[in-house]
């Protein structure tokens, strides 16, 4: 992101209004509002900052966790998330982290992540959890086989004894399939061990993880915290982040607790003053029950969105819960990697581009990695977006934000 186009005349960078009262008591968080308390938990709301060590680690402390994908279509989720975020953001600076500093881990959020490493105590609970529902869960014990306890006993030993392997290193049965989830006996262990936290992810080779012993790559466990200040802490986080929103998105920012427990805190905190409840307006309603942070309005009311195009993955933390994106941003959006080619509106991996708080146009991109070049297959400009210049501008910036894609992450 060395150039910082802008496109100008579409209302971004707007500074937001604070709401309006529904009724005598119950503040109402309108759609401008909710948009720039999102943005600026995000770290949207700023000009990108020069990537290096440090400022990679911070972006991620500041999201908490950046969603790991396998498609690599136009580059993995988690380099695109940090590259919308960073000015020449490199691969490179974020396996320092992840390989040499260890300063965050990988492991499940909502989905497959990598995490801060300070917040690492409090999987402990997921851990457990995993285990216990992998137990239960036909589909792994039949991959895991009849003599599924030898081979989890048998992987991990073998990880003990010579180190950090991948699922290459272990015997594949000959008639093994070669589908995505058709893992082969070790393949599961190795799986089944990670996400119960014996195992940890070493490192990897080109995407594939290579596992090793959970305290030789972080040291031994942390001391398990109660239920009720996992709860704490996993609203708390979730709220600062989103700024106001219901129980249900609270408790889906990380899955670390259930709707009714995100609900039951949310509550108590009201009740005792820490968050406050209010209407948040939603599309055509204005009477959705949610929660904020007490000084919504005050940090609603300091956020001037950064008006540089961004082109956001779909698995960015703005993008990846398309209802409220639908809801907040009028932005209807769908992922259409897994909808067949004849069937696809858009295409197979369609960025949206962010100008200030509006999703101004959406971008069909796809590397072609043999000739070194990033292709734009189509760009769609959003219904408002002004017409003639407007849509120019927008598509000149959308080809240059993808040819600094590009240059960065080839």
């Amino acid at each position: 992101m060395a150039s910082k186009p802008v496109v100008r005349g579409l209302g971004a960078g707007r500074r937001a209004s604070v709401g309006r009262q529904a009724g005598a008591t119950t503040p109402v968080v309108d759609q401008q509002a909710a948009r720039h308390l999102l943005i600026a938990g995000c770290g949207l709301d700023q000009t990108p900052i020069k990537a290096t060590r440090a400022s990679v680690l911070r972006v991620i402390r500041q999201l908490g966790f950046v969603q790991v994908d396998s498609i690599s279509s136009v580059e993995r989720a988690h380099h695109l998330i940090l590259h919308a975020r960073l000015d020449g953001y490199a691969p490179t600076l974020l396996t320092h982290h992840t390989e040499v500093s260890r300063t965050v881990f990988e492991h499940w959020t909502h989905d497959a992540s990598i995490i801060r490493r300070d917040w690492m105590p409090w999987w402990a609970h997921r851990f457990a959890g995993s285990k216990e529902r992998m137990l239960r869960d036909e589909w792994m014990r039949d991959r895991l086989g009849r003599n599924w306890r030898a081979t989890l006993a048998s992987v991990k030993a073998t990880i003990t004894e010579r180190g950090a392997l991948a699922t290459r290193d272990f015997p594949r049965p000959p008639r093994a399939g070669e589908g995505w989830w058709d893992w082969s006996p070790h393949k599961s262990a190795l799986e089944f061990l990670w996400r119960a936290g014996e195992l940890a992810i070493h490192s990897r080779i080109g995407f594939e993880k290579v596992y090793d012993l959970s305290e030789r790559v972080y040291g031994p466990p942390s001391p398990t915290s109660t239920r009720a200040d996992l709860v704490t802490w996993a609203c708390n986080e979730a709220l600062t982040r989103l700024g106001a929103a219901t129980a249900r998105e609270v408790s889906q920012f990380m899955n670390a607790v259930t709707v009714a427990e995100a609900n039951a805190w949310c509550q108590e905190q009201a009740a005792a003053g820490t968050v406050v409840r209010v209407l948040l307006e939603r599309e055509t309603r204005r009477d959705v029950p949610g929660f904020a942070q007490r000084n919504w309005q005050a940090a609603a009311a300091r956020v001037d969105p950064d008006t540089t195009p961004r082109l956001l993955t779909p698995f960015d933390p703005l993008v990846r819960d398309r209802a409220r994106l639908k809801a907040l941003f009028n932005f209807d959006y769908r992922f259409e990697a897994f909808v067949p080619k004849a069937k696809r509106v858009h295409g197979y991996y369609t960025m949206p581009v962010l100008v200030g708080d509006a999703l101004i146009a959406r971008v069909d991109l796809a590397s072609d990695r043999a000739a070194g070049v990033l292709r734009i297959d189509r760009v769609w400009i959003e219904p408002g977006v002004p017409k003639r210049r407007g849509s120019a501008q927008t598509t000149s910036a959308c080809l240059r934000l993808a040819s600094q894609l590009s240059l960065a992450l080839r």
